[in-house]
């Protein structure tokens, strides 16, 4: 399955261009449009959330406030990065709205999972036990265009 969100436009200019003539009868052609769990996993970055976890469980090692704050901050700002580039340059995704939509869901997760983000006082895990589910799936209802 490609990592792109396709939509009716996507298939509508791929019928057009008269390129399906010319594909190999082997090569994936889209059939039709994404659905809304098609959406919702290529939306979610996973395995950045899922390598992002696993250095979370690194950094909790850390000793000291300031070098733990300013070292996590760090780590979140390069996994934001790193987010969009994966997913331009390994998977292809070649939309600005995905990719957006996939930066904004890591820094949700993150929240969620408390990251940078717990080492304040003012951070309430709670916020992001509510938000995490609500902007998961509401995020999905969205077709991103290019």
């Amino acid at each position: 399955m490609a990592r792109e969100v396709l939509t009716s436009k996507d298939i509508k200019r791929f019928n057009e261009s008269g390129r399906i003539s010319r594909v190999p009868a082997d090569s994936s052609v889209p059939a039709a449009k994404d659905e809304y769990l098609d959406r919702l996993l290529k939306y979610i970055p996973a395995e950045i959330v899922a390598l992002y976890v696993f250095v979370l469980g690194i950094m909790q090692k850390l000793s000291g406030t300031g070098e733990a704050k300013v070292i996590q901050w760090i780590v979140f700002a390069v996994f934001c990065a790193f987010t969009w580039i994966y997913l331009c340059r390994i998977v292809k995704v070649t939309k600005v709205q995905q990719l957006i939509i996939s930066v904004v869901a890591f820094v949700v997760w993150v929240f969620a999972l408390g990251g940078p983000f717990a080492l304040y006082s003012c951070y309430n895990p709670v916020y992001g036990e509510i938000l995490l589910p609500i902007f998961t799936f509401g995020i999905a209802l969205w077709e991103a265009e290019k």
